[in-house]
């Protein structure tokens, strides 16, 4: 039994510098791994909730012409007044009265198309249908 003891217990005082090292350098690579996909899984959700947005801009729109009776061609967005609290994902603040100007609304026929610029170049929705919005998400956003 003593000699199970023995064999089981050993001198070992601690790691060398190298184990640690490695350690560290494993630790390093993880994190900026980890760094790099987070910035990437952020930036996509903000252009998601952008996207979102002129969604939201569209259905505003629809409502408005509904309750105006008028047939829609081209509105400007600040004129629809139920878009007043959506927020800019870049800036956590109500979209600008500047920013809500230069986009516009536009039917042709039965489809509905937005267009919300942002002028920090973080994504541009340029006349975009509804139905591209829901169906390519954040590929619609132009960020050149």
């Amino acid at each position: 039994m003593k000699k199970w003891l023995k064999r089981l217990k050993k001198d070992e005082q601690g790691l060398t510098l190298v184990e640690l090292l490695a350690v560290v350098v494993i630790l390093a690579i993880v994190a900026a791994i980890a760094f790099i996909s987070i910035g990437k899984v952020i930036e996509n959700s903000k252009q998601d909730a952008h996207v979102a947005n002129a969604l939201q801009i569209i259905s505003a729109a629809k409502l408005y012409e509904a309750g105006s009776g008028d047939e829609l061609s081209s509105v400007v967005i600040k004129d629809i007044d139920t878009v007043d609290g959506l927020i800019d994902p870049w800036t956590k603040e109500k979209y600008s009265a500047e920013k809500l100007g230069a986009g516009k609304v536009e039917k042709s026929g039965d489809v509905y198309s937005v267009t919300l610029e942002d002028d920090d170049g973080n994504c541009l929705i340029d006349e975009a249908p509804e139905e591209k919005l829901r169906k390519d998400g954040r590929k619609v956003c132009d960020t050149d």
